[in-house]
């Protein structure tokens, strides 16, 4: 089964009011629909530039007061258009605390959600918010679909457990600040492909806001393959340009992803021990380095 995969590369700026947030959303609905694309993936803290509407708050209170229309937007988006959206992630609140939450909507107008497993510094401390708890598989027409929030593509255990429980495409929104940001989370986005032999689609926010800790947005979007003969050469589905606002589009055959894991160059899901012991081995009888 073939997908069409749209990810945008969000540039995110000042606003004057929620309706700019909205129209350049569904502007990039609309563009991948109209190239048939069947789920659109918009980057980690897509609703970051809304904090520096007027009147918005301060805090953790200026993000919860956009949680209804940022649903609301997005739920209609995807009834509209009959397409998958990730709408990339929203700080929610959940009880007294607060998560930096994926929401992905279905065309249906059902929306499911993914929160994010590791937090980075800035979302431990000024931000307190909460861990999510599991790794979700989205079971969906159009495959098995989970999400890795930015620094949790970086954990292999993370999509290991996804691609055991039948995930076959991991969903990475991702906002990085600098090169070596968005590189860590790029190669990791590559490993976790080839080492689970899946599909991996990078969404990265782009731009800049007035915004604490989203200042400014690096990176480029990218659509990723295992490293086997039925794909690219080097892995690369799709990848668009360097800190631009685009829509990057590209095909994945969910049906290759079967073939190879049975008869791929290599086979690393067969290939995998269950546990590894590791021997301490010490060295007599050589000079110490100085």
């Amino acid at each position: 089964m073939r997908v069409r995969i749209a990810a945008v590369q969000f540039a995110h700026r000042p606003l004057n009011d929620f309706e700019e947030f909205a129209r350049q959303v569904r502007t990039d609905v609309t563009l991948a629909r109209d190239y048939d694309s069947q789920l659109v993936v918009f980057p980690e803290y897509l609703t970051g530039a809304l904090l520096t509407i007027p009147g918005s708050g301060e805090g953790m209170a200026a993000w919860h007061r956009w949680t209804g229309p940022y649903v609301d937007l997005f739920s209609s988006l995807a009834r509209e258009t009959g397409t998958w959206i990730l709408a990339g992630t929203h700080l929610t609140p959940q009880g007294e605390r607060t998560t930096n939450t994926a929401h992905l909507f279905d065309p249906a107008g059902g929306v499911h959600t993914q929160s994010k497993l590791h937090l980075t510094p800035c979302e431990v401390d000024p931000w307190e918010l909460a861990a999510g708890e599991a790794v979700h598989v989205f079971d969906t027409p159009l495959g098995r679909l989970a999400v890795l929030v930015c620094y949790d593509i970086e954990f292999p255990e993370a999509a290991r457990a996804a691609a055991e429980a039948g995930a076959d495409i991991l969903l990475c929104p991702a906002a990085t600040d600098d090169r070596s940001g968005y590189w860590r989370v790029r190669y990791s986005c590559h490993a976790r492909a080839v080492e689970n032999q899946v599909f991996v689609v990078l969404a990265p926010l782009v731009g800049g806001a007035h915004v604490r800790f989203l200042e400014q947005g690096y990176g480029r979007a990218a659509i990723l393959s295992p490293c086997d003969v039925p794909f690219p050469r080097d892995g690369v589905v799709a990848e668009g340009e360097w800190n631009q606002h685009l829509v990057v589009i590209g095909d994945v055959d969910l049906g290759l992803l079967a073939e190879i894991r049975e008869r791929g160059s290599v086979t690393p899901r067969l290939s995998r021990r269950p546990e590894y012991r590791c021997v301490p081995v010490k060295i007599d009888g050589l000079q110490a380095v100085r």
